[in-house]
């Protein structure tokens, strides 16, 4: 009888740890329901796109931890976790330290500028695919940048570099 509820538990507690990701999903819905009033049309195309859009800037840390990160400290220690099925313990770390992993290579401000220029183009050029799926990367990209305010009392020093830090010996040495 215990087990089962432990393992409800578990799930309740990973659920709350990614709680982050679904204020992503909240922010591409609302960016959907705003371009839906602004055009006058419906389509549940646009919502799933803008969903995709909204959670698509994640992705680079999953390239981060595959690629150029897979030697750096926080992913050596993440994979240790999943390497002894320490399910609460990864979601914890993930949703802590996340903040802290500042050497990805999309969240930055020249690549949000990319993604204003795309949508405004795709705006002009009436392509409203373009302006869903571009305008929801820019929101998530903008709720980081209010969540480091928020959570880390200033913005994270990734934002003003241009792709990716070099890694020196230093950096890839654990604490």
């Amino acid at each position: 009888m215990r087990r089962p509820i432990a393992r409800i538990k578990g799930l309740g507690f990973i659920i709350w740890q990614s709680r982050h990701m679904a204020y992503h999903v909240g922010i591409g819905l609302l960016w959907a329901w705003f371009l839906r009033e602004r055009w006058n049309q419906f389509n549940v195309r646009w919502i799933w796109l803008s969903v995709l859009g909204s959670v698509l800037p994640d992705a680079d840390h999953l390239l981060y931890f595959w690629t150029y990160g897979k030697r750096d400290a926080y992913t050596l220690d993440v994979r240790q976790f999943l390497r002894n099925k320490q399910w609460r313990a990864v979601a914890a770390y993930l949703a802590n330290g996340h903040k802290f992993n500042t050497n990805l290579s999309l969240h930055n401000y020249y690549f949000m500028a990319g993604l204003l220029a795309l949508a405004l183009v795709s705006s002009r050029i009436e392509w409203q695919a373009g302006v869903i799926l571009f305008g929801a990367m820019l929101f998530h990209y903008i709720f980081d940048i209010i969540d480091d305010i928020l959570m880390l009392g200033s913005i994270n020093p990734n934002w003003r570099r241009w792709g990716r830090k070099k890694l020196t010996l230093e950096s890839l040495k654990r604490p």
